[in-house]
Parts: C-alpha cells; structure tokens; sequence
C-alpha cells in the first residue's frame, strides 16, 4: 500500500511538475498519517515505522528538502525537551550512588568497545567517538514505558532502573553536545548558559504565575524553535539545551495537571517527531546499501551485548539483588536519542553518510531486540 502510494506520488510530480521542497513535504504528510495507522494495526513503535518509511520514501525517488530538514532540527529539539521531562531530579538524587556508577557502565563499557573497533576500522578519531556515543545511549522514554506497563516503575528496584537510564542517557547527550562542538572557552561557557538559561526560564514562568496552559504552551513552543535556529546558528546542537529545560520545567508541565504536557505531547509526538524520524530515514538511505548493512550489523555487535552485560553485572553488584537478564535488556532500546545524534553528527560534518545511516540501523534492531526480549517487566526482582 505504502508502496504503491510512493511510486503513485512520484509519477503525479512527473505530471504536475511539482517544486522538489512541496512535493517532499507533501508526500512526508501522507507518511506522517500512513506511519499513526500502521503503527497501531502493527503494535510497533511509530518511531520505527516512521524511519523505515523514510528510507522507503528516499528509495523512490523522494528528495530531501531545506524545509524538511529544518523541521526535523526543531522536531529532535522537541525529542530532546519531551526526554528531559521524564527525568526525575529527586530520583537521580535518592538513587544517585548507584544509579550514577551503573549509569556511567551503561555508557561508557559500550563507548569504549565501539570506539576501538571503529579505529581498527579506519575511521577518524572524531568518527569513532560520535559512533561510540550513537550507540552507548540509552532512550529513557522507551526504559519507562517498558517497565511502566507491569507496574515496576512503583517499586523502589525499578527506580533504580529508570534513574540509571537517566544518568547513561544524560551522559551521552552531553558527551555529544562536547563531541561536536570542541571543547573549548567559548562552548563551555555556552554549554554551562544553556543550562542556566533553562533553569533560570523554568523559573520565570513559575513566578509570572500564568493563568492558562495556552501561554505555557506557547512560550515552551517559543523557546525550543528559538533554540533550534540559535543552535543551528553557532554550530551547538541545542539538544541539550532543550534536555535539561525539560528537566527544569518538570514539576510544571509535567506533574502540573493543566493540560500542558498533553498539549505539547500531541504537538511533539503527533507532528514533529514524525517529520523527524521519517527526514531521520530519508538521510539514512544507503548510496551503498551493503555497506551500510555491514557497518550497522558491526556497531550492533560491538555495542549491545556488553551495554546490557555492563549494566546488569554493575545492577546486581550494586543492588545485592537477583536482577534478572531481561530486565537489563530495556538498557538496549536506544532509538529517539541515537537518531538525533546520528541526524546530528551528519548535519554537522562530522559522520558522513554510510556511518550516520548505520548508527540509525543498529539503533532500529537493537530496539527491537531489546524491547521483545524485555516483554513487560514486573517480576522476579528483589526491592532495593
């Protein structure tokens, strides 16, 4: 169906003689609805469905547009700021021994593997460290969704799990945001504004005391699209500025009952993110299909079974509890984080096209591996 529809929007642009920018943005509107209904006929993530069908639409003929891209940038900023409000500083801070040291195994066992092995592969430096990050993460919304349904997330052992989700997913964002941008005086200082920007806003709108959730809304809207272009102008990916403005909004948008988080979740997950992860899949269509298929199956192998091996030994030591292995397994869903910063890398400069499609690719199976193997998690895990 999703075929023919492709191979029918591309033979009408032929007779129409369509603009490249209307008939891209015309046929991702069709993929963004097509991408809702097969996700809920599938019972698969629409994450998944939204970057195959990109690909699909890469495939046929579909170009790439300024437009697009410009979009899917404030669409993984959106990504970004939705992860950041699924962080709970109190249960980082309750949890922060082991959730740090277990967190920090997570990311980092991974990123060292992955990173020799890209080296022994031939690529830069700079190549093998974005790589090692794309794949050492972890996406905490899929981590809470997981363990949500089996009502784990209510047991203390379970909030070590999402806390230490939080800290690998933490830890890579800003290994990313220093990856990319260099270290230096300036990017510190910008690195460090951010943060401050975000909080110091959070703060402005709990002292304006705003009456509706429309103004919160819009001024949440305001901010992240600034970012995105500011980020975009400086060569900063304002992916971490928009993270921890979710952290810092939390307690008023999240937890505030007014209808702002549903407000900003439809936006996010019923327009943006799609645009995203099906632009995410127009970029990720191999020029070399077998080499990328190779690159994505070697950073699948080098990265995921000693992320989940890392972070289980570091869980069971640290908890002195019987921690069974598909519980660990949920450390391997890593799709939302790892696009943004393979979309990310590519937008830069620093990955080129084949690793960025890759990193995409092992990302969508480890996905999927992880999520299967992990079912719903509820039982056979002491309390902490």
């Amino acid at each position: 169906m999703v075929a023919a529809a492709l191979a029918g929007a591309r033979l009408f642009r032929g007779m129409m003689s369509l603009d490249e920018e209307l008939f891209s943005l015309s046929v991702v509107s069709v993929l963004v609805a097509a991408s809702a209904l097969l996700a809920e006929a599938l019972a698969v993530p629409s994450a998944v469905l939204e970057i195959v069908l990109g690909v699909a639409a890469g495939l046929s003929g579909v170009p790439v547009s300024g437009v697009l891209d410009t979009l899917g940038v404030v669409g993984s900023v959106f990504i970004m700021y939705m992860a950041g409000l699924e962080v709970e500083p109190r249960l980082l801070y309750r949890h922060a021994r082991t959730s740090l040291i277990a967190g920090l195994a997570s990311f980092a066992v991974p990123a060292l593997a992955t990173y020799a092995v890209m080296r022994l592969l031939g690529y830069s430096g700079a190549e093998a460290v974005l790589a090692s990050i794309g794949v050492a993460t972890t996406s905490v919304a899929v981590v809470y969704s997981i363990i949500r349904r089996g009502g784990f997330i209510r047991r203390p052992a379970g909030q070590v799990i999402l806390a230490t989700a939080m800290v690998a997913d933490v830890a890579s964002i800003v290994a990313f945001a220093v990856t990319v941008a260099g270290l230096d005086v300036a990017v510190v200082l910008y690195l460090a504004g951010a943060v401050v920007a975000a909080f110091g806003l959070a703060r402005l709108l709990e002292e304006l005391s705003l009456s509706g959730y429309e103004a919160e809304v819009r001024l949440i809207l305001g901010f992240l699209v600034a970012a995105a272009i500011i980020g975009e102008y400086v060569g900063v990916h304002a992916m971490l500025f928009a993270f921890f403005l979710g952290v810092a909004t939390r307690g008023m948008i999240a937890a505030g009952g007014r209808g702002s988080y549903t407000k900003l979740s439809a936006v996010t997950f019923g327009l943006l993110a799609p645009i995203f992860f099906i632009d995410a899949g127009l970029h990720a269509t191999p020029s070399d299909p077998a080499r990328m298929a190779f690159l994505g199956l070697v950073l699948l192998a080098a990265s995921l079974p000693l992320k989940v091996a890392s972070t289980h030994a570091a869980l069971r030591l640290l908890l002195g509890a019987r921690v069974p292995l598909r519980v660990s397994m949920v450390f391997g869903a890593r799709l939302t984080v790892s696009t943004v910063i393979a979309y990310a890398g590519e937008s830069s400069g620093v990955l080129g096209h084949e690793l960025a499609g890759a990193i995409v690719l092992s990302a969508l199976v480890a996905t999927v591996v992880s999520a299967v193997a992990s079912g719903t998690v509820s039982v056979d895990v002491e309390d902490v």
